[in-house]
């Protein structure tokens, strides 16, 4: 015969449990903490952590088209940069030797890299065999022409 009492005394669930072993009678006393009984997890956790996921997900997802338009316009200055470079190094490495070709006024072409892009060299001569070069680099973009300009110089030695 087994009896169980459960009583509840400030904060702890106790009982006992009685039991025959051969002719006696053993009786077992237990003391379980009262929190035991109400541990895991309950339904307001459960809404409080998917508050807290979905404000998570609802910020990724207005933060994102801001961050695609930084990073599209960051492309795009990294692109008139390298034609830029390009353009300066290959007329220093053409003009810049004092027994090479005459220097022109101007220049203009596209790059092989950047076939979107076109640029427009004006070079004038500041000093002799000082020579200031103003390159305008044009674009497409969103059916609109934009031009943005880098300066430079190089000499004749």
């Amino acid at each position: 015969m087994i009896k169980n009492s459960a009583l509840k005394k400030s904060g702890q669930m106790t009982g006992s449990i009685e039991f025959f072993t051969g002719s006696e009678m053993t009786k077992i006393n237990i003391h379980t903490p009262y929190y035991y009984k109400h541990c895991g997890i309950t339904f307001i956790s459960v809404l409080i952590a998917f508050f807290i996921l979905s404000v998570g997900i609802i910020t990724l997802l207005r933060v994102y088209p801001v961050i695609d338009k930084l990073s599209g316009r960051a492309k795009t200055y990294v692109s008139l940069s390298m034609i830029a470079d390009k353009v300066f190094t290959t007329i220093e490495k053409i003009y810049g030797d004092a027994d090479g070709p005459v220097v022109p006024s101007f220049l203009s072409g596209t790059d092989e890299d950047f076939p979107q892009y076109s640029y427009f060299v004006n070079i004038q001569q500041e000093k002799e065999d000082l020579y200031k070069a103003e390159v305008k680099i044009t674009r497409m973009e969103e059916g609109k022409s934009e031009s943005d300009y880098f300066y430079g110089s190089f000499r004749r030695q």
